[in-house]
């Protein structure tokens, strides 16, 4: 459409009032005054309609923004402190673990002294030895079960060191026995240089995990050495179902604050946790409702009935952000669960530091509208000094003039200004059908295609946003789809007493590449698979369901490990369009014999401990990638398994695991781990290594899938001995 030629308003004006100044001026003066003190008015209440409007959804938005940010924060720092209760835990009940095989197979231990403490030594990590007050040191009993526990020296030390929250780490026996490791040994002697005693059995950790029977955790409560609040965890050791005495550690409010003080909230956001029993653990409040205090009230009984219901929702495993006041003050309250030990972190923002980025817009609205204004009028009054000084020359005829500028100019402005004052909120149209060549015009399609332009953006933010929320649900479903395609319950074979056998698969990704199978062939055979796909995410998941389901299908249709790789070799090649490829390593393990007859196509080197010697990497023959390339034959080999041999096999993300600088995690580092590990049952050989990655890694990326699986041959003569 050809574009109309364009007449600027002044021209328009000063034409108009050219063809009429000798019928009326006083008429244009009067009218014109009027119409300008009318178009003035209507822009003031359009102005200040649209600045209602403008902080109705600046408010509202930044409301929502903040509620997701909270949730967020909550969320990950719910995730970051479970996981240091739950590393805290899992280190006690190690401690606990080897008191009961010390205790269970004290022959095989060597009598060990354990060190008194020593005043020199504080500062540093220690070991030390003490008593209770009624147990006598120089009775024989006590001497030599002190001895029995000094083989748990190491595992104390060990522990305390690879855990930099705990403070402490201890076993306490019945008999009023105590082995610790800590860093306060100038702690244990009185006024007088003597070593003070350590009567454990008044203690809660000692009194909770004896009364209970399994872990405990206790309460905010002061060190029994020093000033510092402290939460106590304890384990009871039994041998043979008579108790022994109580694994422990004890970790400082300090190392939990340092954590959830590393939250930036600004200088009015605050950070707390509470525990199952509805008692505050850590905060960084100083004072208040939700500060820190010894002993400390249970929050579900508090008069806040906001505060009260707040806590219990959280404590039932729920997760939000509220809009409360809290002593007197009104602000949101974020909360999420930490799923290990019952417990949830709040995150508290105040109301005012939220309403701050708002309130700051909406006084910059407020003065935009209120300069508008006041040039607005500043225009007005020289408009009307001019008028009348046309008004005194020539009244009469300036009447008519007057009536034809408020047709062709003030009108469509009114109209104008009557159609943008209607815009707003969630509805953005807007059209214009006045024929005008002028400013008007071209204000009009500025305006209708800046709505147009905010209406298309509306429409590609919901497209967006719902795409995103189906490709999450996907994600989510395929997760749970791979997981559950795995062996993931364990002890996979309970009433198996002649192998011990545990797998662990966890994906960078949502989902990832490699997988792990094992399962009975009959009661004789066991079959062990792990393996990589190459590439990650979905399509590495789908070619490894398919790879997991041909190969398991080949096993149990009785073919041998070279067999079955061959037929699945050439099933993969058959229509392998995308041109992936997967290695493997493949065992059968003949449970009576201990015979293990095994093939690798491409897959990592296995390593194998032998009862008497130590894990060692084994070179077995390779064969070629499966999916690479079609018509190979692959070779099998044998080995002897004995009773107390373990076998572990793994893929390349444990080795090539690298850090910051990106140094690889290497075979010789997973050695070692094993090798110190070689006596632990196979869960706990896997959690010792993917905790050894997991520190060496650091805040560095995952880049691979990090799988593995070990196992422990017993044999038949030892499940014969044990029954």
């Amino acid at each position: 459409m050809q574009m109309q030629r364009f007449r600027p308003l002044r021209t328009k004006i000063t034409m108009t009032i050219m063809i009429v100044v000798f019928l009326s001026l006083f008429c244009v003066g009067a009218v014109s005054l009027i119409n300008t003190n009318r178009t003035i008015k209507t822009m003031a209440d359009s102005n200040k309609q649209m600045t209602q409007t403008s902080r109705s959804m600046s408010s509202s938005s930044m409301e929502a923004l903040t509620r997701v940010r909270l949730q967020e924060l909550a969320e990950d720092k719910a995730a970051l402190a479970d996981r240091t209760f739950y590393e805290f835990e899992q280190a006690v009940s190690m401690i606990a673990s080897a008191a009961e095989k010390i205790y269970g197979s004290r022959e095989t231990y060597p009598e060990r002294d354990v060190p008194l403490p020593d005043a020199e030594k504080d500062g540093t990590l220690s070991l030390q030895l003490l008593f209770a007050s009624d147990t006598d040191p120089e009775d024989s009993a006590v001497r030599a079960e002190a001895r029995l526990l000094g083989n748990i020296q190491e595992t104390l030390y060990a522990i305390n060191l690879q855990n930099p929250s705990i403070a402490s780490t201890y076993f306490a026996s019945a008999s009023g026995i105590m082995v610790q490791a800590d860093f306060i040994s100038a702690k244990k002697f009185d006024e007088a240089g003597r070593i003070m005693p350590l009567d454990a059995k008044t203690r809660a950790w000692y009194q909770g995990a004896q009364e209970t029977g399994r872990l405990y955790l206790t309460p905010v409560t002061r060190d029994l050495h020093t000033p510092q609040l402290a939460i106590m965890c304890g384990v009871p050791v039994y041998d043979s179902g008579e108790f022994k005495g109580v694994a422990g550690a004890g970790m400082y409010l300090d190392s939990i604050n340092a954590l959830i003080e590393s939250v930036d909230l600004g200088d009015k956001g605050n950070i707390c946790i509470v525990n199952d029993q509805g008692r505050i653990l850590f905060s960084n409040f100083k004072e208040g409702s939700l500060s820190v205090n010894e002993g400390g009230n249970d929050l579900r009984l508090s008069a806040d009935e906001d505060l009260k219901q707040l806590v219990s929702n959280a404590l039932q495993g729920e997760e939000g952000v509220k809009q409360l006041s809290l002593d007197g003050a009104p602000c949101y309250v974020a909360y999420a669960p930490m799923e290990t030990v019952g417990w949830s972190v709040f995150i508290i923002l105040a109301k005012d530091e939220v309403d701050a980025p708002t309130v700051q817009l909406q006084q910059g609205l407020d003065r935009i509208a209120e300069e508008s204004e006041t040039s607005a009028a500043e225009r007005a009054k020289k408009a009307v000094f001019v008028l009348l000084i046309v008004f005194i020359a020539a009244l009469a005829i300036t009447l008519l003039a007057s009536m034809l500028l408020s047709n062709r100019v003030v009108k469509p402005i009114q109209s104008l200004t009557d159609k943008v004052s209607r815009v707003g909120g969630d509805d953005l149209d807007f059209s214009w059908e006045v024929r005008s060549n002028d400013e008007t015009r071209l204000l009009a399609d500025a305006f209708q295609s800046l709505t147009g332009r905010m209406k298309e953006y509306v429409s590609d933010i919901q497209k967006i946003t719902a795409e995103k929320e189906r490709i999450g649900t996907e994600l989510s479903l395929a997760t749970k789809i791979q997981a559950g395609m795995l062996p993931n319950i364990f002890p996979a074979f309970p009433d198996r007493k002649d192998f011990d056998i545990y797998a662990s698969m966890t994906p960078a990704k949502e989902v990832g590449g490699d997988f792990y199978d094992f399962f009975l062939i009959d009661e004789e055979h066991l079959a062990l698979v792990i393996a990589d796909v190459s590439g990650k995410g979905v399509p590495a998941a789908l070619f490894m369901m398919g790879s997991m389901i041909m190969i398991r299908s080949s096993i149990q249709n009785g073919f041998s490990p070279a067999q079955t790789l061959t037929q699945v070799n050439e099933q993969i090649c058959a229509g392998n369009h995308e041109n992936m490829f997967v290695t493997v390593w493949l065992g059968i393990l003949d449970l009576k014999s201990g015979k293990l007859t095994a093939a690798n196509a491409g897959h990592e080197y296995p390593i194998l401990k032998q009862p008497g010697e130590e894990f060692e990497l084994v070179r077995d023959p390779h064969g070629f990638v499966l999916g690479g390339l079609p018509g190979r034959r692959y070779m099998e080999y044998e080995w002897q398994l004995k009773p107390g041999s373990r076998l572990f096999v793994y893929t390349d993300g444990v080795p090539e695991a690298g850090d910051q600088s990106l140094t690889l995690f290497g075979t010789d580092r997973l050695l070692q781990v094993l090798r110190r590990t070689e006596n632990e049952s196979p869960e706990a050989i896997l959690e010792a290594v993917a905790a050894e990655v997991r520190g060496y890694v650091g805040e560095a990326p995952q880049y691979d899938d990090l799988t593995m699986l070990c196992l422990e041959y017993k044999g038949t003569d030892r499940e014969e001995n044990q029954t």
